[in-house]
């Protein structure tokens, strides 16, 4: 990475060049809640609710597209290789499937700090039975600071590939993901970007460890 010249450069320089990676920048604080009941599982799709005129065109679009359930809904392609796997699902089939909602992003807000990073606050229920749990954790980005909250609870998710498109007023996002040998797709769908690529590694996390 480093070329001759930079055998010039400190150690101390290397050292702060490190520093906004650290995981001490990464470190979250918790706080749980009783949810007080199960929350009933939800489908991404309400928020995309349209008229019957609508879910007509969209049967007819779905017979046009069956190969690709995102297509007929919205009009864009799934990444190639989870097209292959989706092909000829329902919608309902779909979202079950790759945005399961066992782990949801309930909220998600961020102030902007110092060298790139940013204070992030989630509202996430699913991490723990019966809990929400709010969380304050400083990172350079969303996916990082998801990342390691899933982590810190035993879900580990490494983005293979990673998709995003705006759609209406919304955000959704696809990504490929691993754990050891186990590799799937998931989706999640949010008002903002940070909110959808959460909501993709928390789909991905419930594929991966259930």
């Amino acid at each position: 990475m480093f070329e001759s010249q930079d055998n010039r450069m400190s150690s101390t320089t290397l050292i702060r060049f490190a520093r906004p990676e650290s995981t001490e920048d990464r470190q979250a604080s918790y706080t749980l809640r009783p949810t007080g009941r199960p929350a009933a599982p939800r489908s991404s799709s309400v928020t995309y609710r349209s008229d019957r005129r609508s879910q007509r065109i969209d049967r007819r679009r779905s017979r046009t597209f069956a190969e690709d359930p995102f297509r007929a809904r919205f009009g864009r392609h799934l990444p190639s290789g989870m097209r292959q796997e989706a092909r000829g699902m329902e919608w309902r089939t779909f979202v079950a499937t790759y945005a399961p909602e066992n782990i949801r992003v309930e909220s998600l807000r961020s102030t902007r700090l110092t060298a790139g990073r940013r204070n992030y606050e989630f509202a996430v229920t699913g991490l723990t039975e019966g809990m929400s749990t709010t969380v304050s954790i400083m990172s350079m980005g969303a996916a990082g600071a998801m990342t390691q909250i899933l982590a810190d609870h035993g879900r580990r998710v490494e983005i293979l590939e990673f998709h995003q498109y705006d759609i209406f007023e919304a955000t959704v996002t696809f990504i490929y993901a691993q754990h050891k040998n186990t590799r799937v797709w998931a989706v999640g769908f949010g008002a903002d970007r940070d909110t959808s690529i959460a909501s993709a590694l928390a789909s991905a996390a419930t594929r991966l460890h259930g």
